[in-house]
């Protein structure tokens, strides 16, 4: 146990201590705001505080967690032992920046609240992020930051123990799109036809003849595939689905047709399964409840997990809608366009709702990447990619992380030219990750 003194007690500083000391370090905490009492106390202890006492570990505070606004933050960004941190302090302090500040600062997504200039998809731009700014996205920050403060503390209280979490791999599919060509209906099976009359792709068209006609396997039903792989490697998946209505950025089959409700039922007789909200149901919380009371009432299973369409966020507008549907977990804290740590931790955490000041139970597990950044951003080669995606897998196993990349079915179809190759990437992951 450790004692940390601080001048004024806030959610905040509960929060952040909570998934440093406890979730990130195993260790349980007791607090204190009596100078008389810290000073005496022999057991490890820090002082988080703008005084310097002389007594224990002096980590210099910041404005921030005992603010109950939102508002721009003067970060003073550095860099300790090789890693950027931000938040800078004086020399008093054990180390040169706050980290529980720091830490408190990305994973409440507390830019994400301030003004900013949205994406074509009202979506917070990688590029608008502090860490992409500091050329730190890459980087778990709060987990490095986290392990500094293990340093101070083995190096102050030798025989103090730490039980930090333990690495772990789930693989997740995204279901964007059920079919290629089979459940669409006859006039999208027309205009498919059409289309590939029109741009001359006789061999679509054969394709899409053998699957209607020839009852050939649809190209999009790559199941099997991973199913394969899952019972070789002995790893788990988490499936998500979609299940709105069509639109523009919604092309799946629709959720009335029979054979998407018994692909799904298959999937989920085998692995978990989530949903996958559509497009414009992160602007209505009616159509995201539909959504969700369908796929269930389908499945006659509960829905308790949740990875956005377009990896759509919205705060705290989109997590406050999956607390109120009674979603325990979302997967959706990373950006599309580029690879890395959007709240700059690998490990799970709750969700603190900044505007209400309270911790919440929704647990929020991040990604690092899908495999659409690679293939639609960044325009890389399987090869290429690969190279990022085992610094991401010797990343998440170095801090105990829990590492959940980002995958959809159709790509392992590998249907299309860009598609070609994937599939032994993703086969080299699995056999680095498991």
């Amino acid at each position: 146990m450790i004692l940390i003194y601080t001048t004024g007690m806030s959610p905040r500083i509960r929060y952040i201590t909570r998934l440093i000391f406890k979730g990130l370090l195993g260790l349980e905490i007791r607090y204190t705001n009596d100078k008389e009492e810290f000073l005496q106390a022999t057991m490890p202890k820090i002082n988080y505080s703008k005084d310097f006492l002389q007594s224990g570990i002096y980590l210099q505070a910041a404005n921030i967690l005992f603010e109950t606004d939102i508002s721009e933050q003067e970060v003073r960004t550095g860099q300790y032992q090789g890693i950027p941190t931000i938040f800078g302090t004086s020399k008093q302090s054990h180390l040169p920046f706050d980290p529980l500040a720091a830490s408190f600062y990305l994973v409440s997504r507390y830019e994400e609240y301030i003004p900013f200039i949205p994406d074509e998809h009202l979506r917070f731009p990688a590029q608008e992020s502090l860490q992409y700014k500091m050329d730190a996205l890459s980087i778990p920050l709060v987990n490095a930051w986290a392990e500094m403060i293990a340093e101070l503390l083995e190096k102050h209280y030798p025989n103090l123990s730490f039980k930090k979490p333990q690495y772990r791999f789930i693989n997740s599919v995204d279901i964007d799109n059920a079919a290629a060509f089979l459940g669409k209906g006859i006039f999208r099976a027309i205009g498919g036809y059409i289309q590939d009359i029109i741009s001359l792709n006789f061999r679509k068209a054969w394709a899409r003849t053998r699957c209607i006609f020839l009852g050939e396997k649809d190209p999009f039903d790559t199941f099997d595939y991973v199913q394969e792989l899952q019972e070789r490697y002995r790893f788990q998946s988490i499936y998500f689905a979609l299940f709105g209505r069509m639109g523009q950025y919604d092309r799946s089959l629709t959720r009335y047709s029979t054979r998407l409700q018994r692909y799904l039922k298959g999937i989920a007789d085998f692995t978990e399964m989530g949903i996958h909200p559509s497009y414009r149901s992160n602007e209505s919380f009616e159509w995201l409840e539909e959504e969700i009371t369908a796929l269930q009432r389908v499945l006659k299973k509960d829905i308790s997990k949740s990875r956005q369409h377009f990896l759509k966020l919205s705060f705290p507008t989109t997590y406050r809608n999956l607390l109120q549907l009674e979603v325990t977990d979302d997967y959706s804290m990373g950006y599309a366009s580029e690879h890395g740590f959007r709240a700059g931790i690998c490990t799970p955490f709750r969700f603190y709702d900044l505007e209400q000041e309270i911790e919440t139970p929704l647990v929020i597990h991040p990604f690092p990447f899908m495999d659409g950044t690679f293939i639609y951003y960044q325009q890389k080669k399987p090869e290429e990619a690969w190279t990022i995606i085992k610094y991401y897998i010797d990343t998440y196993r170095k801090y105990g992380g829990e590492f959940i990349p980002i995958w959809h079915n159709r790509i392992f179809s590998e249907k299309e030219a860009e598609w070609e190759g994937w599939n032994s990437v993703f086969e080299k992951m699995v056999q680095a990750a498991v």
